[in-house]
């Protein structure tokens, strides 16, 4: 049976959509379907064992793959799940896409405001959810940002050589050098075919109907809307959406509060990322 000897655990938000497509084109890979396994997350999945894993990794057409992937965003910040992993499937490769964590929080947050998900406005996700530690549960905009704390967990289980770590800004500006790095890192031929990045697959579109645009609009009132109904305001024309500048007083208090954390981890992996500063 086929089963996993790498994963792209994240972070949410940071392209991994984007790195799931790209190695799903590469002949030697194969990827699972559906992207978001999350075998790990769920403890009745993980019940179900590994051979109920390995029907997410079948693809006749890929007769000996050398890297067996899936892509789940949660697995880099749930409390334990690097421990499952190492459990269960040895210690394979992990990889990990991390974005500024200022860009990364508030593109979740106007997700969430785009699915009628969030009652809060900017000031108020700021008070109720600026914490480092992440807690299941929480939405954790910005807890998800402080990578140091979760690379470090995987690093000191699986080791430094066995976790490639992408910046998702650094890859947007030079794309070849860093999808050859990963290439690499997986034992992938060059030589195969490399791939571009495709277009952004999470759209920051928006529905263009009164009622849509009317909670859309007033984040507070989506406490009103029980959740089975939020998919009915879902129709008409889709309109693109450009999210609004973060506040300057807001940006500043949070420059401060991942300061501290973005240097602690530039030291643990041993390399500055400037395109955060």
């Amino acid at each position: 049976m086929n089963l996993p000897n790498f994963l792209i655990i994240g972070a949410q938000k940071s392209g991994t959509t984007s790195l799931h497509d790209i190695l799903d084109a590469h002949p030697q890979a194969l990827m699972s379907k559906p992207k978001e396994v999350n075998f790990f997350t769920f403890d009745y999945k993980l019940n179900k064992g590994l051979e109920y894993y390995s029907t997410f990794f079948q693809n006749n057409e890929i007769s000996n793959p050398i890297a067996i992937g899936e892509s789940s965003p949660g697995y880099i910040c749930y409390p334990d799940i690097h421990e499952k992993i190492y459990q269960h499937l040895g210690n394979i490769k992990i990889v990990m896409i991390l974005r500024n964590p200022i860009k990364r929080a508030f593109s979740q947050y106007w997700d969430n405001r785009r699915q009628l998900k969030e009652e809060c406005n900017e000031e108020e996700i700021i008070e109720k959810y600026l914490e480092a530690d992440y807690q299941p549960g929480r939405k954790g905009y910005f807890s998800r940002g402080v990578y140091y704390n979760d690379v470090k967990k995987y690093i000191d289980l699986f080791g430094r050589e066995n976790v490639h770590i992408i910046i998702f800004e650094k890859l947007l500006k030079h794309q070849k050098d860093e999808l050859l790095r990963l290439y690499s890192f997986l034992g992938l031929d060059i030589d195969k075919g490399l791939q571009e990045l495709p277009k952004a697959s999470n759209s920051s579109s928006i529905f263009n109907n009164r009622f849509y645009c009317y909670f859309f609009n007033n984040p507070k009132h989506t406490q009103f809307l029980p959740k089975k109904f939020r998919k009915l305001l879902f129709f008409g024309k889709k309109v693109e959406y450009k999210y609004k500048q973060v506040n300057t007083e807001h940006l500043e208090k949070l420059k401060t509060f991942y300061a501290q954390w973005n240097e602690k981890l530039e030291t643990l992996i041993d390399f500055e990322i400037p395109e955060w500063k």
